[in-house]
């Protein structure tokens, strides 16, 4: 009803922290007005506990969204808002149920009762919590930490920014690997288990996992050595054509294309990086790429009749660059025709097919016009007038 968030605040042009934290006025009034009552509540009734649990838990929420702006302001946006829904909303639904659980019931002994038993070791219900949890929060959680970490390392050790992607992944996966061996120590699991479990895990690596490490090592040499980017556009000699991809993103795992002719994304495992040969269109120097149409013209016509017209017709058609200019070329001479090319150069290498369209129909309204003949295979017949009735046996 005050409207707080759509009015005006002194010095609100020249900070920008005033109008960001502006957005949150309705809810710094409402715990001003929760905290009023429960004081008032407290001095009539002297009965207040709940009252003053749910204001400061509501203003412990609203500490968090305080962070979140903050956080916005230094950090990647995309990493803060995944942080937020996934690690800081959870545990903060997570934190209320257990903080009203121990309203109305012993939540220490209930946290301490046994739920389970593996090797002889007895879990209580706060491990199988911690390691739950803890699991999660450990897989969502390390996006931030590892970004603040790295953002530290870029500065210290001025990282390009193929080193930046590649220690930002490597400090994520050594969070999770502390973190997880911490959890399993802080529950007191087993140390022969862990030893079993890593046994295990050596097996699966050199049988059925080993795709999966040689995945992981690819991409952390990729991410290091900068050979394929985000961003990059490339072909894989696959036999699938030419159809350029860009690079979307670079994982440990696998790379994901975007094929731009039919709107798709490609996971590509990145091994495959290393064992077949990568054709990219945009190195250290432009993304620049040439084109070319192939075209078959009557013998009759001149050579330098039909260079001449494909290296003009080219030259008109949008996106084909002036410089370097359209070259033609006579190829090699076939039964039917001869065969030409008309070699041009486009900025973004992504619009190559649809640029090979447009100039082949220019060309080809082009021979219309000059009276350029496209022949079909022909074949000539020699009957000798020798053999009798030839013409009759044909």
């Amino acid at each position: 009803m005050l409207n707080l968030e759509a009015r005006h605040w002194p010095l609100e042009r020249r900070y920008k922290y005033i109008s960001a934290f502006k957005e949150l006025a309705n809810e710094l009034l409402l715990l001003f007005v929760l905290r009023i009552f429960s004081l008032a509540l407290d001095s009539i009734s002297g009965v207040a506990g709940l009252a003053f649990f749910i204001t400061g838990f509501y203003g412990l929420c609203l500490f968090s969204r305080f962070l979140i702006i903050l956080l916005k302001f230094h950090a990647p946006i995309a990493v803060v808002s995944k942080f937020d829904l996934s690690v800081l909303r959870p545990a903060y639904v997570i934190v209320g149920f257990l903080s009203v659980l121990s309203q109305i019931s012993d939540l220490p002994s209930l946290l301490a009762s046994p739920v389970a038993m593996v090797g002889g070791d007895n879990f209580s219900f706060n491990d199988v919590l911690l390691l739950l949890l803890g699991s999660y929060f450990l897989a969502t959680g390390t996006a931030l930490p590892a970004w603040g970490l790295t953002w530290l390392a870029a500065n210290l050790f001025q990282l390009s920014k193929p080193a930046i992607r590649a220690t930002e992944l490597i400090i994520r996966y050594l969070i999770v690997a502390i973190g997880l061996i911490s959890i399993l120590v802080i529950v007191g699991v087993n140390y022969t288990f862990l030893a079993a479990i890593g046994g295990g895990l050596s097996v699966g690596l050199g049988f059925g996992l080993k795709e999966v490490f040689s995945n992981f090592i690819s991409g952390l040499w990729l991410l290091i050595e900068g050979a394929v980017r985000p961003g990059d556009v490339l072909l894989l000699e696959t036999g699938t054509g030419e159809d350029p991809c860009e690079v979307l993103e670079l994982g440990m795992r696998a790379t994901t294309l975007w094929r731009d002719r039919d709107n798709v994304e490609l996971v590509v495992p990145n091994q495959l990086f290393f064992t077949q040969q990568m054709v990219t269109y945009s190195g250290v120097r432009d993304r620049y790429r040439r084109g070319q149409v192939l075209i078959g013209a009557a013998y009759r016509h001149p050579p330098e009749q039909v260079i001449a017209i494909l290296e003009a017709v080219a030259a008109t058609v949008p996106r084909v660059l002036a410089k370097p200019a359209p070259k033609g070329l006579l190829l090699r001479y076939n039964d039917s025709a001869i065969t030409y090319a008309i070699r041009y150069w486009i900025e973004d290498p992504m619009n190559g097919i649809s640029v090979a369209s447009a100039v082949g129909i220019a060309v080809w309204n082009a021979f219309s016009r000059e009276g350029i003949e496209i022949p079909y295979p022909q074949r000539v017949l020699h009957m000798d007038a020798a053999i009798p009735n030839a013409r009759t046996q044909i």
